[in-house]
């Protein structure tokens, strides 16, 4: 339902809101009808009844006894009698209570009475006939909007609302601990080691807490063991590969030269290998921002790439941009992407456009390899995993280049997305969050 809150609060809200409603026109209804209506026609029916026994009262008293007699009706039933009959104006009322009283006043009087207004003043005047004689009574209009039952619906509306407000603060309390969570949750997704939960609350939500805070302690200790266990077996690694690149240079002249050169690109890719695993069990370390030019940094890795043979090409802003980012981090993963194109790139020039203005601050490097088909797009951000195009002893890799960047992206809110290029090829796509320096 797209009209549906996507938050528990807002969720809740709408369906106590609705729940609420419902009831409310339930009670209401229910209410109506079998109090306030039969209450609004006795009302009614009483108030009648006096007008016309005050009329028949009037008629049936001597004259001299009048005057008090009007004074009477007046002290007790606030009914003003008069004998003058001015032509006056009948009148309708849009209050339930007038239709159930004049009905009334029809049936008791046993015809239908004229209820008319001055126009002056606060009094409704009823013309009311007893045996001859006609009598104007009046009384204030504000009896025509008598609603006994109002407080009983005053208090089933305050009820209601009081309900919705405790509901919310209910919510609100169990809300509240989710969205913390969420947000944890979102913190160990990045890579990051979030502060711990507070353990209080309600008994499932302090066991969630703890759940959550055990997690994530043990999750940081996997990754301690990880990275020591990897930096151990690199060491270890490193120390034999050493001897051997120090064995083949002292090796005699009269040796195969290819099969040298090649034992020598052998240590050489095994030792790319170990720093590239290194690098993806260290590559959420924290590092702190500091102000500079990206075209600076970019400059440096691709000259780093270019001493290497590959031809790299860098256009777009050509202002300096000043960006406050963390500088190794942003330069390892333009290092692997920049490696990434060259591997791929059939061995054509890279392009390298940096957009850095108001709205965007990008990093586009463009290569012309054979692409990446749509359904392996996410899938080569994988650890380890190759396509089969680069399974080849030529470009060799161990799959954990674009996995570091996407680790490294990810850690820094980041995007990264690797889209395909006019004329063949890969446009890697770099995008930084607006918050440019002076």
């Amino acid at each position: 339902m797209k009209l549906m809150p996507r938050t528990l609060p807002g969720r809740t809200a709408i369906t106590i809101s609705l729940t609420l409603l419902c009831f409310m026109l339930f009670s209401f209804g229910a209410a109506a009808y079998f109090i306030a209506i039969p209450m609004a026609k006795r009302s009614a029916d009483d108030f009648a009844a006096i007008i016309i026994h005050a009329a028949n009262a009037m008629q049936s008293s001597p004259e001299e006894l009048r005057p008090e007699l009007k004074r009477q009706l007046l002290l007790d039933h606030g009914l003003v009698v008069t004998s003058q009959m001015p032509a006056l104006a009948e009148k309708t009322f849009d209050v339930p209570y007038y239709i159930y009283f004049r009905a009334s006043l029809a049936r008791r009087a046993g015809q239908e009475l004229s209820i008319i207004e001055s126009g002056r003043g606060p009094l409704i005047w009823v013309d009311v006939p007893a045996d001859g004689e006609l009598f104007r009574i009046g009384f204030n209009r504000g009896r025509l909007g008598t609603n006994p039952p109002l407080a009983l619906l005053v208090a089933i509306g305050g009820g209601a609302l009081l309900t919705l407000l405790a509901s919310m603060l209910e919510v609100r309390r169990v809300a509240e601990p989710l969205s913390r969570l969420v947000t944890a949750v979102q913190e160990v997704g990045r890579g990051r080691e979030p502060q711990p939960l507070p353990e209080a609350g309600p008994e499932e939500i302090a066991t969630l807490a703890r759940a959550f805070n055990k997690m994530s302690a043990n999750i940081r200790e996997l990754s301690e063991n990880r990275t020591i266990m990897v930096a151990g077996i690199s060491h270890d690694l490193r120390t034999p590969l050493t001897r051997l690149g120090l064995a083949v240079e002292m090796l005699g002249e009269d040796s195969n030269p290819r099969l040298v050169a090649g034992i020598r690109r052998d240590l050489a890719a095994m030792n790319r290998l170990i720093s590239q695993f290194l690098q993806f069990t260290k590559g959420l370390e924290d590092e702190s921002p500091v102000q500079l030019d990206l075209r600076q940094l970019i400059e440096a890795q691709a000259e780093d790439l270019r001493r290497s043979g590959t031809e790299v090409e860098f256009g777009g802003c050509s202002s300096p941009c000043s960006y406050k980012v963390e500088p190794v981090a942003l330069g390892r993963l333009l290092a692997n992407l920049l490696e990434n194109a060259a591997h791929y790139g059939a061995g054509k020039p890279i392009n390298v456009n940096l957009q850095c203005d108001e709205q965007a601050v990008s990093i586009e490097i463009c290569d012309r390899g054979p692409g990446i088909p749509a359904d392996q797009v996410e899938a080569v951000f994988q650890p380890f995993h190759r396509l089969e195009a680069a399974r080849s002893t030529r470009t060799g890799g161990s799959g954990l280049g674009l996995a570091i960047a996407r680790q490294l992206a990810d850690k820094h809110d980041w995007s990264i997305q690797l889209l395909p290029r006019e004329g063949g090829g890969t446009v890697a796509r770099v995008g930084l969050p607006v918050r440019r320096g002076a």
